[in-house]
């Protein structure tokens, strides 16, 4: 399992240190700082992460920094109308789970890794939760903090 899809849950829970998930999701982008897997995330989860962290009263700068230090590790999908179109004619019920399926199907993503794999239940990927992942990973990825 090489290129690994990150879902919005995971990308905000790095870039707004959410506990309880932000040790874990760390290690998950430790293995992508490392090169032990190719990360993907939806641009669309930069915007979604820009306005929490903006919400949370990060300066602009600190943003900015954070954004760019995510995408050093983690090559951002593209959103465009093609992806737009097949998200309103897949199977999801959700519009926005929809979009990061179809924008993780751009780059031929392995996986998904996710908090809420019941949205993705629709999904032509394997989709794993963040913890399962990780145990999935184990031993073949060594970790930095």
């Amino acid at each position: 399992m090489r290129r690994v899809f990150v879902d919005a849950n995971i990308v905000i829970d790095l870039l707004c240190e959410r506990y309880p998930w932000f040790p874990k999701v760390q290690r998950v982008f430790s293995m992508g700082d490392l090169g032990q897997i190719d990360l993907y995330c939806s641009s669309l989860s930069l915007g979604t992460a820009s306005y929490l962290m903006e919400t949370r009263k990060m300066s602009t700068q600190n943003i900015f920094n954070n954004i760019d230090l995510l995408c050093q590790m983690c090559t951002p999908t593209t959103v465009d109308a093609s992806v737009v179109r097949s998200a309103l004619i897949s199977n999801f019920t959700d519009f926005e789970d929809a979009l990061q399926h179809c924008s993780a199907l751009t780059v031929d993503a392995d996986c998904i890794v996710t908090r809420n794999k019941k949205d993705f239940s629709a999904s032509e990927i394997p989709v794993y939760e963040l913890d399962e992942f990780l145990e999935l990973m184990g031993s073949e990825c060594s970790f930095v903090f």
